[in-house]
């Protein structure tokens, strides 16, 4: 029963992370709308890896982790913010962007690009950790076991991967079911606001 808990737990700390609509998750849904889902889905895979990997930094070394992660100060929201600014103009100077996914004649390439691109920008983020020291530290009880410690980051992992599958999945269905001025003007859309978003966090952490 313990391990069920944890499991249930871990996959609540999950969705509860992955669900409000940050820049990350414009981006999978842009991923999902430009490549398709085989294409895009790297990068859902990275972003749940990440979330998986500081779930358990959180669980087995957080009381000792956050305090060296707010040391950092401001850095890494300032490079995480200078990062979407980046991706989001990029995005909205690439002729055609949004329009009918071509043919990628080197899928495998292009997906450890996406990964790769995925996994900095989300650990960049600090405040994912500091999310689950938080978490871990209210479910101590829960989580002391190494049974129970192991289940809780696995339900993380599960339902981070499985909420960034379904937003590349959203993206990749409107691919085949809208006109291409459409899916230029929500690229365009996605591209305004992963740029927007990039320099919020960038003034937050300047000021």
């Amino acid at each position: 029963m313990e391990i069920l808990l944890a499991l249930a737990a871990g996959a609540a700390a999950g969705f509860g992370l992955a669900a409000p609509l940050g820049a990350v998750a414009v981006l999978l849904l842009r991923e999902g709308l430009a490549a398709g889902f085989r294409r895009a889905a790297p990068a859902a895979a990275a972003v749940a890896l990440v979330d998986t990997g500081y779930c358990a930094l959180a669980v087995t070394a957080g009381s000792a982790a956050a305090p060296v992660i707010a040391t950092w100060g401001p850095v890494p929201s300032v490079a995480g913010g200078l990062a979407l600014m980046a991706l989001g103009l990029a995005g909205l100077r690439r002729p055609g962007a949004g329009g009918p996914a071509r043919h990628d004649p080197a899928p495998a390439p292009q997906g450890r690009r996406r990964f790769s691109l995925f996994l900095v920008l989300t650990a960049a983020n600090p405040a994912t950790l500091l999310y689950f020291t938080a978490m871990a530290a209210g479910l101590y009880g829960l989580v002391a076991a190494p049974g129970a410690a192991v289940a809780f980051v696995a339900g993380t992992g599960a339902a981070s991967w499985a909420w960034q599958l379904g937003l590349v999945l959203v993206g990749a269905t409107l691919q085949g079911r809208v006109t291409p001025a459409v899916q230029l003007g929500l690229s365009r859309a996605g591209n305004c606001t992963v740029a927007a978003l990039g320099a919020a966090a960038l003034l937050a952490a300047l000021s």
